[in-house]
């Protein structure tokens, strides 16, 4: 935990410090477990005898238990502290996992055990984000969230893919009893975090020193910030979760594919918010997602829907890392701005069910990726509009 004071330790003035590492553990089992079964759960829904539309649904209701605990996550850390919250969320989340081993109702228990389930998660990705300003002195803040970001990446990236193989290895009861093990190994890193988070100083003016905007205007600049987020994860998830269009079979590669270079993206682009504006690097992200999810949308299997998965999983690292740096900016919090992000993150990936869901049956994969490509446009052109009457 960093400390305010003209001398600082050898060890508080490094960014991979114990606090970091702590958190980065955390988030790669409980960010990994969960993703590992939000990429199963369609699947898993339909081998029950569900609809690929009703297995979405419950994909949806599961990020909706995500996104409305999310609110009360900075309540439970100022009464709690970090270690008990964080001992909360992965405790939800392991009994959503054992919930589910018992089969008798699939439709019951596949829905009781993804929201109970999604309420650990929620609460984890909002307590994750916002404590690791804490973890580091202030300089060092873009290159720890980059450290952060690949780490809840990987973990997306590994669970997505290894999710779809065990479903098809092992028993349905052993795929669940061991998403329950790897939550657990979560718990011992614990002890490293600080008892309690303190108050983010670094977000408490901004740019040259000025006052934080009236509460209207950072409720606005979010909003600019967040519409785009909201689309780019609804991709990420639609992905994810139904593949970029083609045959289940050959859809595990083109998602790793996507997964590993939305690594690369957002740890590069955390680590250059030390340098560059957040807004240009936005930009950068929203035109390299535009172009992946255009090319998506017309290109048939083979190595170039490959290489498109590459670059859009580079632009949606890009536009997660600067993102996440223009919340803590507009909201003037750590709090404040990461249960923004996360909302709109997870908000993303839940409409992704919906979206996903009903596109692929109704419209098909080409339609479905170029409405969101349109939709994206739109919401890219709003927040630049808005950086430049700003700036005027």
């Amino acid at each position: 935990m960093t400390v305010s004071g003209a001398a600082q330790s050898p060890e508080e003035q490094r960014t991979l410090t114990p606090a970091l590492l702590g958190v980065m553990w955390i988030a790669l089992f409980g960010f990994g477990t969960f993703f590992l079964n939000y990429a199963t759960l369609v699947t898993a829904g339909q081998h029950m005898g569900l609809t690929s539309v009703t297995a979405g649904a419950v994909l949806t209701i599961m990020m909706i238990a995500v996104v409305v605990v999310q609110p009360l996550a900075p309540l439970l850390n100022s009464r709690l502290g970090p270690r008990l919250v964080f001992c909360t969320a992965l405790g939800l989340q392991a009994i959503g996992n054992l919930f589910n081993v018992m089969t008798g109702y699939p439709l019951a228990t596949l829905l009781i055990g993804s929201i109970v389930g999604g309420l650990g998660f929620g609460i984890l990705v909002v307590i994750g984000t916002a404590v690791v300003p804490s973890t580091v002195e202030p300089r060092r803040l873009g290159r720890a969230l980059g450290f952060f970001g690949a780490t809840t990446a990987t973990a997306t990236a590994i669970g997505a893919p290894v999710g779809l193989w065990l479903l098809n290895t092992l028993p349905t009861i052993g795929f669940r009893l061991l998403s329950f093990g790897l939550v657990l190994l979560a718990l011992p890193a614990i002890l490293a975090l600080p008892r309690r988070q303190r108050a983010s100083t670094s977000s408490s003016t901004q740019g040259n020193g000025s006052p934080q905007p009236k509460t209207r205007t950072r409720v606005v600049g979010l909003s600019m910030v967040l519409f785009p987020v909201a689309i780019a994860l609804t991709v990420f998830g639609v992905v994810l979760a139904f593949g970029p269009g083609i045959p289940e079979v050959s859809a595990v590669a083109y998602i790793v594919s996507m997964q590993v270079f939305a690594i690369v993206g957002r740890f590069l682009a955390s680590a250059s918010l030390d340098r560059y504006s957040a807004v240009t690097v936005m930009i950068i992200g929203i035109i390299t997602v535009l172009t992946g999810l255009i090319l998506t949308a017309v290109l048939s299997a083979g190595w170039g829907l490959m290489l498109t998965m590459m670059v859009l999983g580079f632009g949606i690292g890009t536009v997660q890392a600067s993102s996440l740096l223009l919340c803590f900016e507009q909201a003037g919090s750590a709090n404040r701005g990461s249960v923004a992000w996360n909302m709109t993150f997870d908000i993303g990936l839940g409409f992704a069910g919906v979206v996903g869901g009903l596109g692929f049956t109704h419209w098909g994969p080409t339609t479905t990726f170029m409405v969101c490509a349109a939709l994206l446009a739109l919401t890219g052109v709003m927040f630049a509009l808005y950086i430049r009457t700003r700036k005027s």
